[in-house]
């Protein structure tokens, strides 16, 4: 949910708990004020008709003066003194219908000690109509404020926060291989003014620590390749030497081994440092069956020796857009994990439709687990010239384009399963 969604909820929310509230309270004051009104009437009209008993001794007739019914009893008899104000209803048999009204009970005794009972009822439909009447105001009212401001408050919090959204925006573009630096929105929040703060001292850091990484790798790879380099020349020319010892030999053979086992591991490393880095961001259309074939005639000649057999099922619309030179290097390092690992007679077969590649091929059994192979330096056996970084390289490939790879073991059958393009996304997307 987005922040001016949620800060919008919050509001609504509130301000719908705090109108009933307000609402009912308005209510409830305005119908107080009537019904005292109504009980002050009420108690004007008792306390006259009280002083007339009081005067005369007499019932008087108020009822044709007030407009309201008046019951009045007198006793010789002194009763309770007692006054009560209610509402109730009263059945009227010319409308078929009970009429609501507020009544008055008040009972009490004159100087000579007689008793009088005084009941005055007063209708209160028009004060109900009334009271519906501001309900309903009330309601609309209170609805159209409650539109007005929750209009009021998403143009103004959108207006507060179009800073922050293009600040992300633009920190969410920026590119780390790019000398362009972050250009951020001035703006007169504080706040803000301190992300910005934040963003622009960040994205300085990540591109200097960029260049320093790349320019050690590049240092390093450099470096380190040159003194490799001569030390597998000099156990070249070492070993063409003649009168040598069988433990002199298999020393510098040993050596040669090392310094080339050195040499791939300084390549895979820098290769892996530079998908990381965005490196190799120009992207095409690559064909992964033209790619897959290219690659298996590249180890003819060692299937060939191993008696390795081939099947190719492959679809022409196996497209994807991708680096071509990491299409190769992807491909390549999955025919070779398949040739190198594979045994005599085996077999290789590679299927490649319009959303997978999967490469199954023959294969000891393994004890590790077939996904921590993905990880970098893990081996499933003690190769000495495996450096345990080839499908680590696939991976760092796959997770860059959003790929999905997965590796499973079964009776000693090996399969890789590449889902390269997901189901919503057409192949024709990528003609």
């Amino acid at each position: 949910m987005k922040l001016l969604t949620k800060s919008t909820y919050y509001f609504l929310l509130l301000s719908i708990l705090a109108m009933i509230a307000g609402g009912a309270f308005l209510y409830l004051t305005i119908k107080r004020v009537i019904y005292k009104q109504i009980d002050e009437s009420l108690i004007t009209e008792k306390t006259i008709i009280q002083d007339q008993i009081e005067q005369t001794d007499t019932i008087p007739d108020f009822e044709a003066s007030f407009g309201h019914q008046i019951e009045v009893k007198l006793f010789n008899y002194p009763v309770l003194n007692f006054q009560s104000i209610k509402d109730t209803d009263i059945y009227d048999s010319k409308t078929d219908s009970f009429i609501p009204f507020r009544y008055i009970f008040s009972s009490g005794n004159t100087v000579e000690k007689k008793g009088f009972i005084i009941t005055i009822f007063q209708i209160i439909s028009e004060k109900n109509e009334l009271l519906q009447d501001i309900e309903l105001y009330m309601f609309f009212l209170f609805f159209s404020l409650f539109l007005i401001s929750i209009l009021i408050n998403y143009l103004i919090a959108r207006k507060l926060w179009s800073p922050f959204y293009t600040s992300v925006k633009l920190a969410g573009r920026f590119d780390i291989q790019s000398d362009k630096p972050l250009e951020l929105p001035q703006t007169d929040i504080k706040e803000f003014d301190q992300l910005n703060q934040v963003f622009d001292h960040m994205t300085r850091k990540m591109r200097d620590d960029y260049l320093n990484l790349k320019e050690f790798s590049e240092n390093a790879s450099h470096e380190i390749q040159t003194p490799l380099a001569v030390i597998r020349s000099k156990t070249d020319l070492l070993m063409q030497q003649k009168n040598l010892k069988k433990d002199s030999l298999s020393l510098i053979k040993s050596i040669n081994e090392s310094t080339t086992k050195l040499f791939k591991l300084n390549q895979g490393l820098l290769l892996i440092s530079k998908i990381e880095n965005q490196v190799f961001h120009e992207k095409k259309i690559v064909s992964l069956k033209q790619i897959t074939i290219n690659g298996l005639d590249n180890y003819k000649e060692i299937m060939q020796l191993k008696k390795i057999t081939v099947e190719m099922d492959a679809n022409d619309e196996a497209l994807v857009e991708m680096n071509d030179v990491l299409a190769e290097i992807m491909i390549s390092n999955l025919l070779s994990n398949a040739v190198r690992f594979n045994i005599d007679g085996g077999f290789i077969r590679c299927h490649i439709d319009k959303m997978f590649l999967i490469m199954t091929n023959a294969g000891l059994p393994i004890t590790i687990n077939p996904e921590d192979l993905f990880k970098r330096f893990h081996k499933s056996s003690n190769n000495p010239q495996s450096v345990g970084l080839g499908l680590s390289i696939v991976k760092e490939i796959t997770e860059s384009y959003g790929m999905h790879i997965t590796y499973s073991c079964h009776d000693a059958i090996h399969e890789i399963k590449l889902q390269y393009r997901h189901k919503e996304n057409s192949p024709r997307a990528f003609k």
